[in-house]
């Protein structure tokens, strides 16, 4: 089956067709370029515990019985600073947890409590720097994904710009609001709950679904059911998004292995002009479909995944 689906979030076009799944591959290792390890610490890499020297002084951290167990560093190689007009912000790298072997995959609900935590926190003092306009937040998960280390690791950017891709989400949903009167994404959760095959897990303050479409095959997303800004998302919050991430892992590990990803959190830009329209939402897309030739000379990309068994090989009840 092939057929054309436009994403309601983002507008992007994609042509769904599960027979591409299909095509013969050369035999590849994943993630190749990465020594795996079972060590807590790693003697060489500048984001273990006992190697602080690396980083400098930490922009934020937490601490539990006198270590820290997650940490904010500025970036040593940034894409922006202040330094200059046009483009300026802050660059920092969350360090998730002080083990080297952490990942989604295996990071407790405590230790993912206090990235998100830190996170929030970071996020509320990035915003408030002076003529900064957005906050972007993105994780790259092994090699394939566009890390360049393997320690668990997000990284937080303040701009003085909203980016483009951002942007294009703000105007849709400005001008569904402006024609429908009601929040794009109040109608993207309804509708999800009322369809339920596509849904991964319905909580009280989010939402986890397999998009309709979208042009990145695969790809999960979580929408906040609520008006809190990012920096607003207090301890229940956390809580429960920190609950999603580990479950849906979890789920995601057995399913298809501790596969690369990239997560994406797309919130609100600085000010109120759009808090009526836009919610923080997440966007989590695994690096194992590549695109080619046909994507990048039409912009039409091609999905290879069925959106409902994708939910429901990673479905997983409330919490208890």
């Amino acid at each position: 089956m092939k057929e054309i689906r436009k994403d309601v979030m983002t507008g992007d076009i994609a042509i769904y067709s599960t027979t591409r799944n299909n095509r013969p591959h050369d035999k590849v290792k994943i993630n190749a370029a990465f020594e795996a390890t079972e060590e807590e610490y790693v003697e060489g890499c500048p984001f273990c515990r006992g190697n602080e020297s690396w980083c400098g002084i930490p922009k934020g951290e937490i601490i539990k019985n006198g270590k820290w167990v997650a940490r904010s560093v500025g970036n040593k190689f940034p894409i922006v600073d202040m330094t200059t007009k046009d483009i300026f912000g802050q660059h920092e790298v969350l360090i998730e947890t002080h083990r080297h072997n952490g990942s989604f995959y295996n990071m407790s609900d405590e230790e993912l409590c206090d990235f998100f935590s830190l996170l929030v926190s970071r996020y509320k003092e990035l915003k408030n720097l002076d003529d900064i306009k957005y906050v972007n937040i993105f994780k790259n998960s092994q090699k394939n994904s566009g890390a360049s280390l393997l320690h668990p690791h997000t990284q937080i950017i303040s701009f003085n710009i909203i980016p483009p891709e951002v942007q294009k989400e703000l105007d849709i949903a400005e001008n569904y609001y402006t024609r429908n009167n009601e929040s794009l994404y109040d109608n993207i959760v309804n509708e999800e709950l009322e369809y339920e095959n596509r849904v991964v897990f319905d909580g009280k303050y989010f939402i986890v679904f397999v998009p309709y479409a979208t042009r990145y095959s695969g790809e999960i997303r979580i929408v906040q059911k609520d008006k809190n800004n990012f920096d607003e998302l207090s301890g229940i919050y956390i809580d429960e998004l920190s609950f999603i991430i580990g479950n849906l892992f979890r789920n995601w590990g057995k399913y298809q292995g501790e596969i690369p990803f990239n997560m994406i959190i797309h919130t609100c830009p600085v000010g109120e002009k759009y808090r009526a329209v836009y919610r923080t939402h997440f966007h989590i897309i695994p690096r194992i479909y590549n695109f080619g030739g046909f994507e990048l000379s039409s912009n039409i990309f091609v999905c290879s995944s069925d959106p409902n068994e994708l939910a429901k090989e990673l479905r997983f009840n409330s919490k208890k």
